[in-house]
């Protein structure tokens, strides 16, 4: 293993670079065996990020999102949505594969140790809770996500200064109105902040350079400043300019229209049901005809590598009959066909909650 990085010490950056970076650079590296790197960035104003397998307008409140102007993004991986703005610092890894070969689950436990020990050193008492979080008495103090770009993994986090609870309950979609002040005294109940722990907050600064030293004595890694390559400036535009494509936007419902419609005429049922896994939640967008698949989508808040196999997955559901084992069977089939890595959800968690939901409509 080389245990040289390149660290890209970015501090503020524009809103849409921040998101854009991480995957550009993890695209490159796959092409090129570009360095293994550390990116440490804020953005230059608030931002709506959607997670690359939700549905849009069922996970944000677009309205509210455009009234306020706010910029909006899906990123490039998993997750839910959040308000992100300056009052946060992300951190942004970016390595080879074979240099760090475990699976999702042990990779995410092993490059968030510097980030709970970081934490430590301010007497918060954080520590890692599976999948992707890290906690301190309870309260989340930093969201994760991962994803594999063939050869090259990303691992994305944060240090939160102050957690903008109520921005947050406006920018997530809810059943009714009555259930928004609800949300956002939950957010405050539920999410840990340095403002919350500590009488004065640190500096970025500070905060970035006990994490820079932790991230090398814990990993022993030399991080060594760097700048970006030609190819990678060149590939940051063009993910920035996918971004903001209307495709990308919707990639997840992308000409799904009448799955979110929820008819029911005859034998023929749209179906909507969600559950909350070990990994994270899953909601399902499913069209049965008498006792098949006819049409499925798969979305929520997860980790899944490759990060571009949903579509996969779901066509191998079309013409399924609706039943545990079979459905279980063609889950695991794709699963280990594509390697596929979804922490902390099975393939049967899945089919279970595909019969569950196509009995609940038949009642």
């Amino acid at each position: 293993m080389d245990n040289e990085w390149r660290l890209l010490n970015v501090g503020q950056m524009d809103w849409l670079d921040t998101q854009a970076i991480y995957h550009a650079l993890a695209l490159v590296q796959n092409e090129l065996q570009t360095p293994n790197t550390l990116i440490l960035t804020w953005p230059d104003q608030p931002l709506v990020c959607v997670g690359l397998h939700q549905v849009l307008e069922k996970s944000v409140e677009m309205k509210y999102i455009e009234d306020h102007n706010l910029p909006l993004v899906r990123r490039g991986t998993g997750g839910g949505s959040v308000y992100l703005d300056s009052n946060q610092i992300f951190y942004q890894i970016i390595c080879r594969k074979r240099d760090y070969s475990q699976n999702l689950r042990n990779f995410y436990e092993y490059f968030l140790t510097p980030t709970v020990a970081t934490y430590n050193e301010y007497d918060i008492p954080a520590k890692y809770s599976p999948i992707n979080d890290i906690v301190a008495n309870g309260r989340k103090v930093s969201g994760n996500g991962a994803v594999s770009y063939e050869e090259s993994r990303v691992l994305v986090g944060n240090f939160i200064f102050s957690f903008p609870s109520k921005e947050m309950s406006k920018i997530l979609k809810v059943p009714d109105e009555k259930f928004r002040d609800k949300i956002a005294n939950s957010l405050e109940e539920r999410m840990g902040s340095f403002d919350f722990f500590l009488d004065e907050l640190p500096s970025k600064e500070e905060v970035v350079k006990k994490y820079v030293n932790n991230f090398q004595e814990i990993l022993n890694i030399e991080l060594v400043e760097g700048s970006l390559l030609k190819e990678e400036e060149d590939k940051l535009i063009e993910i920035k300019e996918l971004y903001q494509q209307k495709d990308w936007l919707y990639y997840v419902e992308k000409d799904k229209d009448d799955l979110f419609q929820q008819k029911i005429k005859g034998d023929t049922y749209f179906a909507f049901s969600e559950k909350k896994f070990s990994g994270g939640l899953v909601q399902l967008f499913v069209h049965f005809d008498e006792s098949k698949i006819t049409d499925i989508v798969i979305s929520g808040d997860f980790s899944l590598s490759p990060p571009f196999v949903l579509e996969e997955i779901q066509e191998k559901l079309i013409n399924a009959e609706v039943d545990e084992i079979v459905i279980s069977e063609k889950l695991n089939d794709i699963f280990n066909f594509k390697n596929i890595d979804l922490p902390g959800i099975s393939p049967e968690e899945i089919a279970n909650l595909i019969v569950e939901t196509f009995s609940k409509i038949r009642k």
